[in-house]
């Protein structure tokens, strides 16, 4: 009995040799025909460790950050340390992301893939295609092309009026082909020389829901009196991270036009000129000087009628000035007439002669 045991067990031990060698030569095997298989194609297994990206997902809830998904293969040789996560924008502009979760370097195992948070503004390129950049310590990274969403908000227009020079009107709408509601959050000002302000009082209150196919106008208390006939940028802030840009210039504070430059030939000796100020002009105009071009060469003209200048304009009203200017020898010549206010406001037109 004891001789049929050993024998017993000595062929179950004999049975799970040859299964363990039969596995050991099935594995040779098969890394031969794949092997092989990569040699037919020219493909060589790499020396160096080596990355993919998976895929890399958006959040329109949430434009700050972006997940990205990479894979150590298995056919990488070691496992991958990555260094530094980037994107290249369309203006060609590399941004290395600071911050990601979790954090970098980072060992990635063979076979092993892992998902970064990564915080970076992406809102500021709707629609744009940029390029991810995976960089891997002694090894080969990769690149991920990827198109951002399009959608945004439309800063339509800023309105400043002549009767309130302490708010201004901030209309702006959500298309409808949009891809979500957006929850304005603020308001902020860049003046010419880059000083950024934020504006306090909004009516309605922020934040306030723009939907889809609906636009919303907002008044906002600025106090504009000394920053007239200047470039003001309006950037409007939303809850998902987006932010939205309007430049507009504030009016002057009094801003004319000049038109009806007419010449008669039964009087040489004299024009007439029409001037008006704006109705969005903020005070009266000051009209002190008008001036014919002619060559390149200005020729300062008097005034006769209604009076010698200076000339006060109320808003919103024009007067015909006559001017005294013998022009008998620059007929069928074209002639420009510019109308100047004490705060050095030009208005310009031309006319030829008959």
């Amino acid at each position: 009995m004891k001789v049929a045991k050993n024998v017993n067990a000595i062929s179950r031990l004999l049975f799970i040799l040859m299964l363990l060698l039969a596995l050991i030569i099935g594995s040779i095997f098969s890394y031969l025909v794949v092997a092989g298989y990569y040699l037919n194609l020219g493909i060589e297994v790499p020396e160096n460790p080596t990355v993919s990206v998976i895929d890399i997902k958006l959040d329109i809830q949430n434009a700050e950050s972006f997940n990205i998904t990479i894979l150590n293969p298995t056919y990488s040789p070691t496992d991958a340390t990555i260094k530094e996560i980037s994107v290249i924008t369309e203006d060609d502009k590399a941004h290395s992301i600071s911050s990601t979760e979790p954090e970098l370097p980072y060992t990635l195992d063979v076979a092993d893939q892992e998902t970064f948070l990564c915080n970076w503004n992406w809102g500021d390129y709707l629609g744009e295609t940029v390029d991810i950049i995976v960089l891997v310590e002694d090894g080969s990274g990769a690149v991920y092309q990827l198109e951002t969403i399009s959608v945004g908000l439309e800063v339509e227009s800023a309105t400043f009026t002549s009767t309130d020079t302490k708010h201004f009107n901030l209309t702006i709408s959500n298309p409808e082909a949009s891809a979500l509601d957006f929850n304005v959050t603020k308001v902020t000002l860049t003046l010419e020389d880059g000083t950024e302000t934020n504006i306090q009082e909004i009516k309605p209150s922020v934040p306030e829901l723009i939907s889809t196919g609906t636009s919303t106008t907002f008044v906002c208390t600025w106090d504009w009196t000394d920053y007239r006939g200047m470039n003001v940028t309006i950037t409007v802030y939303t809850l998902q991270g987006y932010a939205f840009y309007l430049t507009e210039s504030t009016p002057k504070a009094a801003q004319i036009l000049v038109t009806d430059l007419e010449f008669d030939s039964s009087t040489l000796t004299h024009f007439d000129i029409t001037v008006k100020n704006y109705e969005y002009s903020i005070e009266e105009a000051n009209l002190t000087t008008v001036e014919v071009l002619l060559e390149n060469e200005f020729i300062e003209v008097s005034v006769v009628s209604p009076g010698e200048l200076p000339y006060l304009l109320p808003i919103g009203e024009s007067v015909t000035l006559t001017c005294y200017w013998d022009w008998s020898d620059y007929r069928e010549t074209t002639v420009g007439v510019t109308v100047e206010t004490s705060e050095g406001f030009v208005g310009y037109t031309y006319q030829t002669t008959p």
